[in-house]
């Protein structure tokens, strides 16, 4: 076992790790933290010591980013203990990538020369980041990448190779700088050297990409956005469907732009779409906005339970239906429901939801070929870099934070669609319940957003141009830089073992 004050140094860095994220935006720790724990587990008397290292880093950094989830937990009145046992249960599976990653760093890469080993940790790190980001379902909030969140330049880096690119060079460093403090080599303090170049080789490549962003553009069509900040525990209530029914009513009084495509947050309907009343009243506001609108609902469609969104015409039909893919346990169907229901309080009384297919319609909107994401579907980079591929340009996330009333959670939310935005080199326009809503660029600049936990509407006119009608790199040629990153870490991996054995 590892020592103690070694236990505590390894643990203290994963709550800084946290700290990089929305809403402390420490990001300059994204660049020294995990650097500890590759630090301490390269001298780990063993790879179980390392494991149970990287184990304790990771625990302390998803139980700090992800406090929330206690939180609204006990938001939804679950019993203190069933809360922990919540939280403790995703806090584990999310750090068992780290023990993972401590764990074969200390026994396949210690033969490695010493201007070698920073690439060969960020290898392997990138490549159990795409490994995982397969497995569902899964919150996809560790991705190292989303430590820098802050720096726009950087972030360009996802158009060329994904997401796990700068996340990459951010392992570098701080597994250069890691083995400059422990070998004090000149070929360790090359390596430092050249990782700090390569991220401003980046950089400056990146500064030359937002140069290049148009000052000015010829206005196109203009997206509405909703948000109406209805409190997610009334949300259900059918007491309270008036009045969420007046509050979209407010929000449409004044004009719609003509063109305009008015999107509507995830089940914002007080109801099922199937209930008459409900699509009666939807399609009598599309017929006085005069626009198309895209409306989340929860939906029976064949015979199936969805979570859904409906595009719906100027005359008030449906024109296309989204069944969401990616579902959220405890959100969207309950595991064990017989054995879990007395524990979980308003929880239980959700329905079970069925998930999409993985492939569906893009959508023709006066914005362009449009793909949906419902909710935490913008934390998968795979499902927009396969609507991209398709030719969608912009993405339309509808989402409901109300769960989590104003904690991390919805500015760690918003700011994953900045990242998808890059990757895809597509418009996102996001409309969230209780907020943040808003647009963001194919180069990741916000254009407009409404805080969390207020009500009001966002028009933001689009430009008439495509910039990017080819999409990014990426989204052309796939997640190349993840696969490679897997390719060669399996064979450092099994060369290392070899070695050793």
């Amino acid at each position: 076992m590892p020592r103690r004050g070694v236990a505590l140094w390894c643990a203290a860095a994963g709550v800084a790790l946290a700290l990089t994220l929305p809403k402390p935006g420490l990001c300059f720790l994204g660049w020294v933290a995990p650097g500890v724990l590759v630090y301490h587990a390269a001298r780990a008397a063993t790879w179980r010591s390392a494991a149970v290292l990287g184990l304790l880093f990771g625990s302390a950094f998803v139980a700090t980013a992800l406090h929330w989830v206690f939180l609204t937990c006990r938001f939804a009145g679950m019993p203190l203990a069933a809360s922990l046992v919540a939280w403790g249960a995703l806090t584990a599976v999310l750090a068992f990538n780290w023990g993972v990653f401590a764990a074969l760093g200390r026994a396949a890469l210690g033969g490695l020369p010493d201007a070698a080993r920073p690439w060969a940790w960020a290898v392997l790190w990138a490549a159990l980041e795409h490994a995982s980001s397969r497995w569902t379902p899964r919150f996809e909030l560790d991705f190292l990448s989303y430590t820098q969140w802050r720096h726009p330049a950087l972030v360009q880096l996802g158009a060329l190779a994904g997401p796990h690119a700068l996340g990459f060079l951010v392992m570098a460093v701080n597994a250069a700088l890691a083995g400059a403090f422990e070998r004090r080599t000149r070929a360790a303090f090359a390596g430092a050297l050249f990782a700090a170049g390569a991220v401003l080789f980046a950089a400056g490549s990146g500064l030359m990409e937002l140069a290049g962003r148009p000052p000015t553009f010829r206005p196109g069509a203009a997206a509405v956005i909703l948000q109406p900040n209805v409190d997610q525990y009334r949300k259900w209530d059918e007491r309270f469907a008036g009045d969420i029914r007046d509050t979209f009513e407010r929000l449409l009084a004044a004009p719609v732009p003509a063109g305009a495509l008015v999107v509507w947050p995830e089940s914002a309907l007080p109801g099922w779409l199937d209930d008459p009343e409900n699509a009666a009243w939807m399609a009598d506001r599309a017929r006085a906005a005069r626009a198309p609108m895209v409306v989340g609902a929860v939906a029976d469609w064949r015979g199936k339970n969805h979570n859904a969104a409906v595009l719906v015409n100027t005359q008030g039909e449906a024109a296309g239906l989204y069944a969401k893919r990616r579902l959220v346990p405890f959100g969207e169907f309950v595991p064990l429901r017989g054995l879990l229901q007395p524990f979980i309080g308003i929880l239980a009384e959700l329905g079970d939801f069925d998930a999409g297919d993985a492939e569906q319609a893009l959508w023709a909107t006066p914005l362009g070929t449009a793909a949906v994401t419902l909710c935490y579907e913008a934390m998968f980079p795979r499902l927009t870099l396969a609507d991209a591929a398709r030719g969608a340009r912009v993405f339309l996330n509808l989402t409901n934070d109300g769960w989590y009333k104003d904690t991390w959670a919805p500015a760690q939310h918003f700011e994953v669609n900045v990242f998808r935005a890059v990757e895809s080199r597509s418009y996102v326009v996001r409309s969230a319940n209780t907020g943040i809503s808003g647009v963001v660029d194919p180069w990741g600049v916000i254009l407009a957003s409404a805080p969390a936990m207020t009500q009001g509407r966002l028009d933001v006119v689009l430009p008439a141009e495509d910039p990017f009608p080819r999409r990014s790199p990426y989204a052309r040629s796939g997640d190349w830089f993840g696969l490679a990153c897997l390719a060669v870490a399996g064979a450092l991996a099994a060369f290392g073992l070899r070695r050793r054995a």
